[in-house]
């Protein structure tokens, strides 16, 4: 029988988190067992408020407070918190979409998979400029259906299915990894889902498993996706398991120079045709770059 527990951990966003919030109550199943748990990481604004507001409703939501800063630790308190065999974690920028719940029933019902991403497409709440791509803002993949994702591919945390018992099993996120606060960092996804492969695990990919998430309008601007490359990169070695030393910074910066001159190459054409901008001209150049470049400040400092 399917028993879920969907964890939205948030920091911050109490007006993004009260429509995310609102999405999964009108769209909640009755045909099975479900909890809510909003795992609050230490926000300042009202967000304790607004899930008070809504738990008067909807008892099935719990409210916690994680006063330890990092979206990995509100993460492992929220499969900690949760009662059911199954979490979700749902980002707290995010509106389900009206089938959700009956395709994470399919998923555990009919499955054997332990860990499925889904799939996250934009949410345009503010406007799209016109330079900005679909792609951009999504992890659409070639995949027509519920597939195995190969070894270099990963499922987003943003929309992540995962049986609790791999999380209490193998120590839940790495608090070393991830957002702390308004810090902009990744990898504790990466290295989870690393690490059950590692022990047999597959990591599924279920493109009708669908969110919709927020494009806010910082993240339109180009210089976001180099800060984002950045910042990934400053993670990305180590979260594939390569030791993060000088030599593999090194070679990190040789490929990021290399790709930088390559992409200038193919893309300085592209200027003269039509539709095609200057920001999607400095992010096609820059942005694969500056992840190496992010690998190869990380394995100096």
């Amino acid at each position: 029988m399917t028993m879920l527990s969907i964890i939205v951990c948030t920091y911050n966003r109490g007006e993004i988190l009260k429509e995310c919030l609102e999405a999964v109550i009108r769209f909640y199943s009755t045909s099975y067992p479900m909890e809510l748990i909003v795992v609050d990481n230490n926000s300042t604004d009202d967000s304790d408020k607004i899930v008070s507001e809504l738990r008067q409703a909807n008892p099935w939501i719990k409210y916690v407070f994680e006063e330890e800063q990092g979206l990995s630790h509100a993460r492992n308190t929220g499969y900690k918190t949760a009662i059911y065999d199954w979490v979700l974690y749902l980002d707290d920028d995010a509106l389900i979409h009206k089938s959700f719940f009956e395709r994470a029933q399919y998923l555990i019902e009919k499955t054997d998979y332990q860990c499925v991403g889904g799939l996250y497409l934009p949410w345009y709440k503010y406007g799209k400029p016109p330079w900005f791509r679909d792609s951009f803002a999504s992890n659409l993949k070639s995949y027509t259906s519920l597939s195995i994702l190969k070894s270099h591919e990963y499922a987003s945390g943003g929309v992540l299915l995962i049986k609790k018992k791999l999380l209490h099993e193998h120590g839940g996120f790495d608090a070393g990894f991830g957002m702390k606060g308004s810090e902009v960092a990744y990898g504790e996804e990466d290295d989870f889902q690393r690490r059950m492969r590692g022990i047999g695990i597959q990591i599924a990919y279920d493109p009708s498993l669908i969110i919709y998430h927020l494009v806010p309008e910082y993240k339109m601007k180009a210089s976001w996706f180099l800060k984002s490359s950045y910042k990934m990169g400053r993670t990305f070695l180590q979260t594939l398991g390569y030791p993060n030393n000088k030599l593999t910074g090194f070679l990190s910066l040789i490929i990021g120079v290399f790709q930088c001159l390559l992409r200038f190459v193919i893309c300085f054409p592209r200027l003269f045709k039509k539709n095609y901008h200057k920001e999607n001209f400095i992010i096609d150049i820059l942005k694969k770059p500056l992840k190496w470049f992010g690998a190869f400040m990380a394995s100096w400092e």
